[in-house]
């Protein structure tokens, strides 16, 4: 009878034994589980937040250069910036995007990533499918374990999503010199450029800049879409129509700066007005003057220019009359400081512009004759 006991005892204990271990690896599985979806949250954050960083960097740039970033977005940027961002936060973190990173928001200001671990769990012989085994055996499908073991296997996985703030930026306009007049169509030169308390330009300090423009994560998407094109009137939305008949070989970015100066056709002439969200019911600081018109225009194709014409008309190459093209800007009216007036050439052939003419009329069309001159604001 004793070693019938002995021998119960003896299979009670291998039996706890087995069961504990049973218990620490199934302990130690979900424990890697769990890990594993921590390292894919972790991933998943840095690379959402580094899918904004190019944008990020890029109006902290036209800042710096004294354009207001206010309705900038992420297609001045490489189509694949974003992407190729988020990747490499991602793999800064030991996990990697899975899929596009998707942006929403009028200006592709919100980023939705999904990342996974670099490396994964080995499933047991027992749960593998039978798909499964037949991926095993012709090495398909194949995923990495974190002691270097190849197999089947699950991975953890996370969703995160990011927002670049934006913040407030505004002209501060010098005064008229004493004994001068501005002109109706022309304001007075902005002596800087200041966002939220922060000056930009001229002289901005990058580094205390940057911190003005706030990478966060957030709960949600932006519930407007992004389409990769500038939108027609910040704050009401839609995207810009395309634009007229263009001569053929113009340049894409010059198509996008005729697009939003003619999305712009039927607002209110605001002198001293920054173009940034004009209005067709009545005229306020957003609506547009002849030559923020033109900077925002220019903008949104991505490229800076100066904010008032006297500056424009000392800026990129001057082109001969006759040998203009769509996208050219063209001067009037010489006064003291130089033209008073500018306007976006949309068809040389027609002598047709784009111009904020004067208080009480709207943004439109007009054949531009009796000019000063014409300049090209980009290389070519």
């Amino acid at each position: 009878m004793r070693g019938d006991e002995g021998a119960a005892t003896t299979i009670l204990v291998v039996g706890m034994a087995l069961c504990l271990l049973a218990a620490v690896l199934l302990f130690s599985r979900v424990a890697q589980a769990g890990d594993m979806r921590t390292r894919a949250q972790r991933g998943a954050d840095a690379a959402a937040l580094g899918a904004l960083e190019p944008l990020r960097l890029r109006l902290v740039e036209m800042a710096l250069s004294g354009t207001p970033p206010a309705g900038l977005g992420a297609w001045l940027l490489d189509d694949d910036a974003p992407q190729n961002a988020a990747g490499r936060y991602a793999r800064d973190n030991g996990t990697r995007v899975d899929g596009k990173v998707h942006l929403t928001g009028l200006d592709g200001t919100y980023a939705k990533v999904k990342a996974v671990t670099a490396d994964c769990q080995l499933k047991k012989e027992s749960e593998l499918t039978e798909q499964e085994k037949d991926d095993l055996r012709h090495g398909r499908h194949l995923c990495t374990d974190n002691s270097g073991k190849k197999g089947i296997g699950r991975v953890g996985n996370a969703v995160a999503i990011a927002r670049l703030v934006v913040p407030d930026c505004a002209y501060e306009f010098s005064p008229v010199p004493p004994g001068e007049t501005a002109p109706e169509e022309q304001p007075t030169a902005p002596a800087r450029l200041v966002c939220d308390g922060a000056v930009a330009w001229p002289g901005g300090d990058a580094t205390a800049l940057k911190k003005k423009f706030r990478l966060r994560l957030v709960d949600k998407e932006s519930d407007v879409a992004y389409n990769g094109f500038p939108y027609q009137n910040i704050g009401f939305g839609g995207e810009f129509p395309p634009p007229g008949p263009l001569p053929a070989g113009t340049p894409e970015m010059i198509r996008r700066a005729i697009a939003f100066a003619e999305a712009q056709l039927g607002t209110w002439y605001q002198w001293g007005g920054t173009c940034t969200s004009p209005s067709r019911a009545t005229a306020t600081m957003g609506n547009c003057d002849c030559s923020s018109l033109v900077q925002m225009a220019y903008r949104a194709a991505g490229i800076s220019i100066p904010r008032v014409t006297y500056d424009q008309w000392r800026f990129g190459q001057g082109i001969p009359a006759g040998q203009e093209k769509a996208g050219d800007l063209v001067f009037f009216r010489i006064g003291p400081r130089g033209p008073e007036h500018v306007g976006l050439v949309v068809d040389p052939a027609t002598h047709t512009m784009i111009e904020a003419p004067h208080t009480g009329a709207t943004v439109r069309y007009n054949t531009y004759t009796d000019y000063v001159g014409f300049r090209r604001p980009y290389a070519g």
